[in-house]
């Protein structure tokens, strides 16, 4: 199986990707062929909008990283949603990456989609508007009748404000099983 991590925090060794990578580790041991994209690392603009993508099989108008990662979601079986809690949702680095995804809409089949976030809030309470907004995402899949891409479930840790404290955090457990088990 191959498992796509799309990582969309700017901070290099922040604790988002401490929790992505453990979810790495976990599919790494299962056997599972695995890959992080760095949002960061990429050189990507704001969807135009101009629906041109689904008048030609699926191709963005704009020649730029995106077109190496829609295929690299393409071909993964499993795709990780890696983002921190800014101000209630996605980072805007997320956001415009999910904009960019549109092109996938009507073609993308047989995938699930799992998030895993994390923040400084104190409850899980604060998690919903992510947790909606992910929903919400993957919904879209289904409204146009794709077949098989579901939404798999989420890994969510808080109390996770200063570098590092994620590791103290009983999602690093969950983020490890749940890759285990794919």
């Amino acid at each position: 199986m191959k498992v796509l991590v799309i990582h969309g925090s700017m901070r290099k060794n922040g604790n988002t990707g401490i929790l992505a990578d453990e979810f790495i580790r976990g599919a790494q041991e299962a056997g599972h062929e695995t890959e992080k994209v760095e949002l960061r690392d990429k050189t990507f603009g704001d969807c135009f909008g101009c629906r041109a993508c689904h008048n030609n099989g699926g191709t963005c108008v704009q020649k730029d990283d995106m077109a190496e990662v829609l295929e690299k979601i393409k071909a993964a079986d499993v795709i990780v949603l890696a983002s921190p809690l800014y101000y209630f949702t996605w980072t805007g680095l997320m956001k415009r990456f999910l904009d960019r995804t549109y092109p996938l809409l009507p073609i993308l089949k047989d995938k699930d989609f799992y998030l895993l976030t994390l923040g400084g809030v104190p409850d899980k309470k604060f998690m919903d508007n992510i947790l909606s907004d992910f929903a919400m995402y993957v919904g879209c899949f289904k409204e146009f009748n794709q077949v098989g891409v579901r939404n798999a479930g989420a890994v969510i840790g808080t109390s996770a404000l200063a570098p590092g404290a994620i590791r103290e955090s009983a999602a690093m457990q969950e983020a490890y099983e749940t890759g285990k088990n794919l």
